[in-house]
């Protein structure tokens, strides 16, 4: 996760075994029964353990089995997030709505470390053959967000003849965290990909039950946005995910070419910091260590947020580690060596994707005591390039000149262009051209319909925004201050359409469907989503400098 793409959901206590309605659906599952509800000839069960409460001991351990209860259980009601920030991704919206000058109320809720709950969304009742599952990552950056957030309500998608889980995972210090105390005690000799742990738990337990939803184990999607799709491409390079999935939607979130991978050592020097801080610099480590899993979350979050503010501003510490077993290697690398699991992918990025954090900054700058801090063009877009260098690689100090021309000339609109360009577009071309090299197909997209209003002109498509369409959620709070229109609703159902043809067939295309071709490295095809929302067949996906032959990416991407 780049801290570039700083992306970032009411919250329900679980209840306990009851007595259901005697309407209610019933399955039977790892743990024992339960009941969901069913509207509108979809069923809904909703926070279903897949792993055991990670507290106490099992704070930062790898996610444990979960333990069976008697009776049937209440799956009518959503669980916890997990820990984060009391304003989870509204921190991003609210920001947002403000452009478009419509009210959005911010609503604070209570997260916590008993969150590892999955949610199931099935046409029912179920068929004599199994349906296609779709499991989704949300996005947040890893550090915010909830798989029980409205915007993800699969009961659209499930509409169309699929399955769709939806799933929390730890977030932030609780997910991402490295100490060598946790190296040493783990049998792997790994710490740091907790959240990467339970969504490949999530997918264990797919595996396991989803056919008393009516789902197909051997027919699964993982899809995600932002932090989801980053997490879910590179899920791909996992040995440790053989099996759990066929084909891997992904949405604004490549899973290399965003910033350097991030090594064990790095991440157990940072752990290293915020456990001494918590205890004391004369504190033994082992007893650190000890004092800082004895806290409450939320004064671990605090430590955590503080450490990383003075000491290490330009470090991100909430993606995943290059460990040895979960990441054997970078992720670059693994798509260069043809080390990933053999599966199709949908990948794409929105118009402007940066537009939405350059709004996100300069609203929290004008919050904040502190004197704001400039940041030269140069130096941006030097940032920019440096992150993506091993794709750009000779072409490196061109691309920059370009770019910073542009940005010169149109401002924001520049710089937008740049970090699609350079954080977005190329590493998803490189994930295409390499999944085809691996024996595997690809088909690239690019959703440009913005939301015409007041906000349309600094925002245009923007990060996330192509969320209420996959999902048909516009009228969630998290969306409805957008003045949407039919031309939004029809291209929800389209796209729609496409993303469950794919999980059904491995292909998105289909009746009266304008036709999207898999990637070629001669035509580099792809789908414009455009602005008038219709489909539009393309070609010549890689932005300038952007040189996609599978063989100079190998190259190139070797070392890193």
């Amino acid at each position: 996760m780049c801290s570039i793409l700083i992306l970032l959901a009411l919250p329900f206590s679980i209840r306990s075994a009851s007595p259901p309605n005697s309407s209610a659906p019933i399955v039977h599952v790892t743990g024992g029964a339960l009941a969901g509800k069913l509207q509108d000839g979809i069923s809904t069960f909703e926070g279903i353990p897949f792993a055991a409460p990670p507290l106490g001991n099992l704070r930062w351990r790898e996610p444990q089995p979960v333990a069976s209860w008697s009776g049937t259980r209440d799956a009518t009601h959503f669980a916890t997030p997990c820990t984060q920030s009391a304003i989870g991704v509204d921190a991003f919206l609210a920001p947002l709505a403000a452009t478009y000058q419509t009210p959005f109320v911010v609503q604070p809720f209570k997260s916590s470390e008993d969150c590892l709950y999955l949610n199931v969304f099935t046409p029912w009742p179920p068929a004599a053959k199994g349906f296609p599952v779709m499991v989704w990552l949300h996005g947040g950056s890893n550090r915010a967000g909830t798989g029980a957030d409205e915007s993800y309500n699969g009961s659209s998608l499930a509409s169309h003849g699929v399955l769709v889980v939806t799933i929390n995972y730890r977030l932030g210090v609780m997910g991402f965290f490295a100490h060598p105390e946790l190296t040493a005690e783990s049998p792997h000799h790994s710490s740091g990909n907790y959240g990467l742990l339970d969504q490949i738990a999530a997918l264990q337990w797919v595996q396991q039950n989803i056919a008393q939803f009516g789902g197909d184990p051997q027919n699964v999607t993982l899809f995600g946005e932002s932090a989801g799709s980053i997490d879910a491409t590179t899920l791909m390079t996992s040995p440790l995910t053989k099996g759990l999935f066929r084909r891997v939607i992904a949405e604004s979130g490549p899973a290399f070419g965003l910033a350097a991978p991030l090594t064990r050592a790095q991440a157990e020097a940072v752990g290293t910091a915020v456990a001494q801080t918590a205890a004391g610099e004369s504190t033994t480590q082992a007893r650190a260590f000890a004092t800082l899993r004895g806290l409450p979350a939320d004064q671990v979050v605090d430590l955590d947020r503080s450490v990383l503010a003075s000491r290490y501003q330009n470090f991100d510490p909430n993606g995943s580690v290059v460990d040895g077993w979960l990441l054997p290697m970078s992720a670059g690398k693994a798509f260069a060596s043809g080390k990933i699991q053999k599966v199709d992918l949908l990948a794409g990025l929105n118009g402007r994707e940066l537009s939405a954090f350059r709004i996100g900054a300069a609203a929290a700058a004008k919050q904040s005591t502190k004197p704001p801090q400039k940041t030269a063009p140069t130096d941006a877009v030097k940032k920019l390039a440096d992150a993506a260098h091993p794709l750009y690689g000779g072409w490196t100090d061109m691309a920059v000149a370009v770019y910073l021309a542009q940005i010169l000339m149109h401002g924001d609109i520049g710089v937008d262009r740049a970090s699609n360009d350079i954080l977005m577009a190329c590493p998803i071309g490189a994930e295409a051209a390499l999944v085809r090299s691996a024996g595997a197909r690809a088909f690239l997209y690019r959703f440009d319909r913005s939301v015409p209003g007041k906000g349309e002109p600094q925002l245009g498509a923007f990060h996330a925004l192509e969320i209420p369409y996959v999902f048909n959620t516009f009228t969630d709070r998290s969306w409805r201050w957008l003045p949407f229109t039919e031309t939004d609703r029809k291209l929800s159902a389209m796209i729609q359409i496409y993303w469950t043809n794919f999980a059904k067939f491995g292909d998105p295309n289909g009746s009266g469907l304008p036709a999207w071709k898999p990637w070629n490295n001669s035509e580099e095809p792809y789908l414009e989503f455009s602005q008038s929302g219709a489909a539009l067949p393309l070609r010549n996906f890689s932005p300038p400098f952007c040189h996609l032959s599978p063989h100079g990416l190998q190259e190139r991407l070797a070392g890193n």
